[in-house]
């Protein structure tokens, strides 16, 4: 039973554990015993309040929007420059956002709805007399049950923490508190309880491929796997850098290897268990045929931690995936996220993730794909040509479309999950671990790095990664290899929520938006395609060797519409290279040419609009919203709002 088919079901548990109004902070209305009692009297009362603590990741106010906006303006993607689509959201991505923000206000309230409901679970689930004298099943379903309501709170408190800093802490459901106009606590401790549940977390819960032999169907709920992963993450986020509420500079702990090798030695026992989680072969294939055909079980288990949102096409449980974000189809969507030139040139052109990450042209009529600007290029991984299971049609200049044979269905809802987390992130984590504890890349650190890396080029290359068009892992040294890391990091999860993280854990968000706009300003003051080299924090700034040294990019391409009946996905419109400088002359007959480089002129909207709210020592976090300031006066604020 799939989770997106069985949250509705939850929501009736949830008018029992109604939630407060925010002008109670943390006030959850309180569940009385005889509730109690009733909701957890059995296993399927327990399941759906469990899922309930899950729909707190979903809908506009959980991760439909986080998803989209908070991980940007950074140096792959930005938020749109056209005005007449800005909004309270759009402003996230400029890090302008301002306190009363509904962005900031309604996911604040909405992780701390799921905390309760986990805490409910927490605390009621080990008292159930079937608990203790239960059937095995029914003892290791309940277990789950409860590991799985930790790791939905660990997950719930790393948001808050990464998004907001020092948070209220609450470990008990609300009815046992008698204060619940809590101080903020430091993250610190909040990452270490976080840890130590996270431990106990995997000691209940099964792995992957074992949750049928304890009687539960196939889902998208957590495992064994997928609260490792999440152990590691945190872990490497607590020995990170991070903006202190007060300001200043970013600072990570005298002990940050402590938090390293905590990290290190979950990803070494994940990468164990091939069985469990490994690579899927084909990058494309993991968004095409499993992320966007509506079903994350993947054979390999790459995918290990999802946020499954559910069909019921509405704004509290399903997400705007794939309309804000991901190709423009008959005028539909695209309008909210663009790929940043500079990003699309750090791919070499043998690099297949490029081709999955950005869609440089749109759809008319379903067949005919139109080239656009490189600042109009779109992300792809949730791109709608690609959707299945169902199919949508898009109706031309209308944000409706319909399910295939059904009609009239609102499509700002397309109920795609958004991937948390990777298997290979755990490679990724794990070289980054290895390189840092062992002052500098092991063997071990660059075969996974390779594993990536390889798959990028679509394995064409085996392990001669170091022929044309594939870069070569630097094994040089520790700064080398990790900026090789940045880089490949960078490359690998493009428009997937993470840059923006990484590179505030790593000390290089200001670095990296500074570098990003002085490119941009360089280029705006010249009409040239000359590509502009500016010191760079990753390893090949300018993307590979030979795209370098070609000179300049070129002003225009040329393409073919798509011929009938044809493979709409296989169909390559373009006829020239993006790297090399091209022919200027009227398109042929049959050909249509686009303005591909629009030289200075084409980069001001990017200029003026590009992260044009960050200040560091301020921007690193978002503002605590006035609401619950205004309802709890212990509540103080992050420096600079």
């Amino acid at each position: 039973m799939k989770l997106n088919r069985i949250i509705g079901t939850a929501c009736i548990i949830l008018i029992i554990l109604a939630t407060a109004g925010c002008k109670k902070f943390l006030a959850q209305e309180a569940v009385s015993s005889f509730d109690s009692e009733y909701v957890f009297d059995n296993i399927a009362n327990a399941r759906n309040t469990l899922l309930g603590a899950y729909a707190s990741f979903t809908g506009d106010y959980g991760y439909g929007y986080a998803s989209i906006f908070f991980g940007i303006d950074n140096d792959e993607m930005i938020g749109t420059w056209v005005a007449s689509y800005y909004n309270t959201y759009v402003e996230v991505t400029k890090y302008a956002s301002i306190t009363s923000s509904p962005a900031m206000t309604n996911f604040f309230n909405q992780l701390y709805q799921g905390i309760e409901r986990a805490n409910l679970c927490i605390y009621n689930i080990p008292k159930m007399d079937l608990y203790t004298n239960g059937s095995d099943k029914e003892k290791a379903q309940l277990k789950r049950m409860q590991g799985e309501a930790l790791v939905v709170r660990a997950q719930c408190y790393y948001e808050l923490c990464r998004d907001y800093g020092d948070v209220p802490a609450q470990w008990n459901p609300s009815q046992f508190e008698t204060d619940l106009y809590k101080s903020r606590a430091s993250r610190d401790t909040i990452y270490d309880h976080l840890l130590a549940d996270l431990k106990e977390a995997e000691g209940l819960l099964p792995w992957r491929t074992e949750v049928s032999s304890i009687g539960d169907a196939i889902d998208e709920r957590f495992t064994k796997g997928a609260a490792k992963a999440l152990r590691a993450k945190i872990a490497l986020t607590r020995g990170g850098y991070s903006l202190p509420a007060t300001g200043g500079a970013l600072i990570r702990p005298n002990n940050y290897k402590d938090f390293y090798q905590i990290a290190h030695d979950e990803c070494v026992e994940i990468i164990a268990r091939p069985d469990q989680h490994a690579l899927l072969p084909s990058y494309k294939s993991l968004f095409k045929d499993y992320l966007l055909a509506h079903n994350t079980n993947d054979p390999a288990g790459e995918f290990m931690m999802v946020v499954s949102f559910t069909n019921n096409l509405n704004s509290s449980y399903d997400s705007r995936l794939g309309i804000f974000n991901g190709t423009r189809v008959n005028g539909v969507g695209g309008t909210y996220t663009y790929i940043l030139p500079s990003y699309f040139y750090m791919f070499d052109s043998t690099d297949i993730r490029r081709d999955v990450t950005s869609v440089p042209y749109e759809i008319d009529f379903d067949t005919i794909k139109t080239g656009r600007a490189i600042q109009m290029n779109n992300d792809g991984k949730f791109r709608k040509e690609w959707i299945s299971n169902p199919t949508y049609i898009f109706s031309s200049g209308s944000s409706s479309v319909s399910f295939r044979p059904a009609s009239n269905v609102d499509t700002r809802y397309l109920h795609l999950s958004w991937p948390l987390i990777r298997f290979a992130d755990v490679l990724l984590w794990f070289a980054e671990t290895e390189n840092e504890l062992n002052n500098g890349p092991t063997a071990a650190a660059v075969d996974a790095v390779r594993q990536i890396n390889r798959r990028g080029h679509g394995n064409a290359y085996g392990d001669g990664i170091t022929k044309e068009g594939a870069p070569e892992i630097p094994i040089s040294g520790k700064d080398a290899f990790f900026k090789f890391l940045v880089r490949e990091r960078m490359l690998e999860f493009g428009g997937e929520g993470i840059r923006k993280y990484d590179l505030i854990r790593w000390n290089l968000l200001s670095t990296a938006i500074s570098e990003t706009r002085a490119k941009f300003n360089a280029l705006a003051a010249s009409s040239s395609t000359v590509r502009t080299a500016i010191p760079g924090y990753t390893y090949m700034d300018e993307g590979p060797e030979y795209t370098r040294n070609a000179g300049q990019l070129p002003v225009y391409l040329y393409f073919l519409q798509r011929p009938p009946r044809s493979n709409v996905d296989e169909f390559n419109p373009f006829l020239n290279s993006f790297y090399t400088a091209g022919p200027t002359k009227p398109a042929p007959t049959g050909q249509t040419r686009v303005n591909w480089w629009l030289g200075g002129s084409g980069m001001v909207p990017i200029v003026s609009s590009y992260a044009n709210g960050f200040q560091t020592g301020k921007s690193e976090l978002f503002p605590i919203p006035q609401a619950q300031r205004d309802a709890n006066p212990n509540l103080t604020q992050n420096n600079g709002y």
